[in-house]
Order: structure tokens, then C-alpha cells, then sequence
């Protein structure tokens, strides 16, 4: 597998700015928002620019664009002996399928439909980001990750040599608990919002930025 090494935790120090809600958004819906230009303290431009909604039937739809300037390089790291590339910055553009809102914070996920770099179309991306408001305690905070997709497993007899269930699903949950909603066996693999929590992502400090995150829970 090659993964593309460089920062992929951004933190905003951001002038504020007025962040219009979502288009066709309504009081009371989920919402997420921004729009970026700033470096990590380096002469590279980096540009984020973001708009999600949540559906209320369950999942997202927006969009995400993500330019920057800085030299990146892709290495092997599954030994499968590719070389390594070096880029000249890079942009990639994704549809959002799935957001989760706590609070302040957003989790949105989606698949990257566009890039510079084609081996990036097709892959998963995070984008969390943190409002905090109007910024005179703490500046609003972003990270982002761009993923392969895992796929899927599938669950067989090791005592049959073709057993007929391979390929099916079903419905599991807890009998001793009303509440326990069933899950889906087997499940997909794929990155999605809820992969991690949101005490899992670090932000990190950027420099010279402008722009402002909404979050509307």
C-alpha cells in the first residue's frame, strides 16, 4: 500500500469570518461548513473548502475540495516494491456520503471523486473539524486523512470444502438487550464517520490562516 507522507492533522488559527448556513438547510439539521487559506508556519498555500449536510433517513451529502501547494511523497510500505513519487502539491475533490456531529465537532467522510494524483480517486477521506466559535479563547480546528478502501470479509465453515453460506448476511444483537439495535453481518470494512472517535483525532497548530468553521449540531 502507498500512503501519501505528509502532515495530515491541520489546526486553524482563523480570522473570523461569517459562514452562511447550508443551502436549503433547515433549523434543527445537521450542518458543517468552511472555508480556508493558510500554511503550517511554511511558504506553501493550502485551501480547504467544505459544505455537509446529514439526511435524515441516516448518512451525509456535500462536497469537499482540498488544494496544497507543498511537495508531497508517496512511499511503499507494504513492501510491495513500488518506488517512490514525489508530487508538487496536489488537489483532491470529494462527495460526502456520511457525518457524524457531537457539539462543536464533525466527522464527515466521502470518496475522493477527482484529483492531481490518480492513484487518490476512489479512496476514503476524513475531514474533522472543531467551531469554536468566534475565536477569541480558542481558534477553530481541522484534520483530514485520505484512506484505501478495506473491502469486505467473508465468513465460511473451514469443515466444508464449498460451503453454500459464503456470500450471505445476517442480523446479529445482544437477546438480552430490548434496546440493542441489529448490526449487519458481515460488515464493510470501508472508512466511513463513525471508523473512529473523536477523541482519536489531534489537531494541530497552523499558521497565518483565515476562514471559519460552522457547526451546526
Amino acid at each position: 500500500m502507498k500512503r501519501m507522507a505528509l502532515a495530515s492533522v491541520l489546526a486553524l488559527s482563523l480570522l473570523a469570518l461569517a459562514a452562511p448556513r447550508a443551502a436549503g438547510a433547515r433549523e434543527g439539521e445537521q450542518t458543517a461548513r468552511g472555508s480556508y487559506q493558510f500554511s503550517l508556519g511554511d511558504e506553501y498555500t493550502k485551501y480547504v473548502e467544505f459544505d455537509c449536510q446529514a439526511l435524515q433517513g441516516g448518512g451525509a451529502t456535500g462536497h469537499l475540495f482540498l488544494s496544497d501547494e507543498g511537495p508531497i511523497t508517496y512511499q511503499d510500505t507494504d513492501g510491495e516494491g513500488s518506488p517512490e513519487e514525489r508530487y508538487e502539491g496536489f488537489y483532491i475533490s470529494a462527495e460526502f456520503d456520511d457525518m457524524v456531529v457531537t457539539g462543536n465537532q464533525a466527522v464527515m467522510s466521502g470518496d475522493v471523486r477527482d484529483s492531481s494524483i490518480r492513484d487518490l480517486i476512489g479512496q476514503r477521506v476524513l475531514l474533522t473539524v472543531e467551531d469554536n466559535g468566534d475565536h477569541s479563547r480558542e481558534p477553530d480546528k481541522l484534520t483530514w486523512g485520505v484512506y484505501r478502501p478495506a473491502g469486505r470479509w467473508e465468513v465460511s465453515d473451514a469443515e466444508w470444502e464449498n460451503d453454500p453460506g459464503v456470500g450471505t448476511t445476517w442480523e446479529a444483537s445482544d437477546s438480552e438487550r430490548r434496546e440493542d439495535a441489529p448490526v449487519l453481518v458481515p460488515r464493510e470494512q470501508r472508512i466511513d464517520a463513525k471508523t473512529f472517535l473523536l477523541s482519536a483525532f489531534i489537531f494541530v497548530d497552523a499558521a497565518d490562516g483565515a476562514g471559519d468553521i460552522l457547526v451546526q449540531p
